[in-house]
């Protein structure tokens, strides 16, 4: 009787260290406590979320949104085109020097071939991008 239950002890050895083995051998898991992975932040509507935007379709909207943070990260010029028939310009102004530092900018578009102006203003983040702040 004892020779048996050392053979079914071995034979659950043979069966379960395979197992423990591969749990120790996975790749760590992220902790319980860490925070989550942020999910980029989208861009600021700026002047398009004021008046000059209000008469802009949601497609629209996003198309000039875009565009204007396109044009204040890269310092130039900027056209677009939505799909039902509005389009402007973004022209950013000169770019303040240091982090913290804030350029203007100035958003055109056009509805229905009337044109729209405002001015608004971006900042520089710390890691270097831009964020429209108004």
């Amino acid at each position: 009787m004892l020779r048996a239950g050392v053979r079914m002890f071995a034979a659950a050895s043979l069966i379960c260290a395979p197992l423990a083995l591969a749990a120790c051998n996975s790749a760590p898991s992220q902790s319980a406590n860490a925070p989550p992975a942020a999910a980029p932040e989208p861009p600021a509507v700026g002047v398009v979320g004021a008046a000059i935007g209000r008469d802009l379709d949601a497609a629209d909207q996003e198309t000039a949104i875009a565009a204007q943070q396109e044009a204040v990260n890269s310092g130039a010029r900027k056209a677009w085109r939505g799909a039902h028939g509005a389009y402007g310009f973004i022209e950013p102004g000169p770019e303040g020097s240091g982090i913290g530092a804030c350029r203007d900018y100035t958003h055109k578009i056009f509805i229905n071939g009337r044109p729209q102006r405002a001015k608004g203003q971006a900042c520089k983040r710390p890691d270097g991008s831009w964020r429209v702040v108004s």
